[in-house]
């Protein structure tokens, strides 16, 4: 595919009104696999809308624990989330009907921004091991954990490639604070590219559907906008620039369009706009 001009097809909902009460900070957005529907966490809490605006949002299980991550599973049947539990945290398997959730694995230490791979079998997410924040792959099959990076820094939003060969994520990789940057990591050799290096803040980096682009949040224009680039580092390109803040880039399953939160002052606005 190529990068086109971008054309906006959007179609916006207030989610700060009374009829949508609650949704003041939205922490991730997921497009489902079907197209239909949209995930999203507000304020430790998990919805469903329809696809592109989140209308008619309701509130998902749990409905008590505190929950700021959610992603669909690779059929859109189920979704993945993490919750604090009395000793440590639990990874959970959530379902759209009347089934209780499930547990799909308990570790004494954080489970944070968990994110599943197309096939099903692998989930990545942000925990802690020897007072360290470092990325994790789980293998739901065999229940083996395995430690993605051993750095003095920080690494958060991790995001499969649709192959499952490759992990994109954020790191803060400066001796002394510095900014986020965009990685990506290869599964099999452990090999890792740094993507953007510079000093700015970039976040939530997500795969386009083909696999050759990434969108993430950034705020290299001064204001927190939508970003591409090409996995290999090349065409970085503003996909959104209007004078707000734009987070958590969303692409629907035909690569045709971006969703992403956008913040006002009257209250959130989840927006989609042509991407190819």
């Amino acid at each position: 595919m190529r990068m086109r001009a971008l054309k906006a097809c959007c179609a916006a909902l207030l989610l700060g009104l009374s009829a949508q009460a609650g949704f003041e900070g939205i922490t991730c957005l997921d497009w489902s696999p079907a197209g239909d529907k949209l995930l999203l966490a507000s304020q430790g809490a998990l919805y469903l809308g329809e696809a592109p605006t989140a209308r008619g949002a309701y509130r998902l299980p749990p409905d008590k624990a505190w929950v700021t991550w959610g992603r669909f599973g690779p059929e859109g049947d189920w979704y993945l989330y993490a919750t604090p539990v009395e000793d440590g945290y639990a990874l959970w398997k959530g379902f759209f009907d009347d089934r209780d959730p499930e547990e799909l694995f308990h570790s004494p230490s954080p489970i944070h921004q968990p994110t599943v791979s197309a096939d099903g079998r692998w989930v990545a997410f942000v925990g802690e091991e020897d007072g360290q924040t470092d990325l994790f792959l789980l293998d739901l099959e065999s229940g083996e954990l395995t430690r993605l990076t051993r750095t003095p820094f920080e690494e958060a939003c991790p995001d499969f490639s649709p192959d499952g060969g490759t992990l994109a994520f954020v790191g803060l990789w400066a001796p002394e604070g510095g900014s986020w940057d965009l990685f990506l990591i290869d599964l099999e050799t452990g090999a890792i590219q740094q993507l953007t290096e510079d000093q700015f803040f970039d976040w939530y980096p997500r795969f386009s559907p083909d696999g050759e682009w990434i969108a993430f949040e950034s705020n290299r224009s001064g204001l927190s906008d939508i970003y591409v680039i090409r996995r290999d580092g090349s065409d970085l390109t503003p996909f959104t620039y209007d004078g707000w803040r734009d987070a958590f880039p969303a692409w629907s399953p035909d690569g045709e369009e971006i969703a992403y939160a956008q913040r006002k002052p009257s209250g959130w606005v989840i927006l989609a706009e042509g991407a190819y």
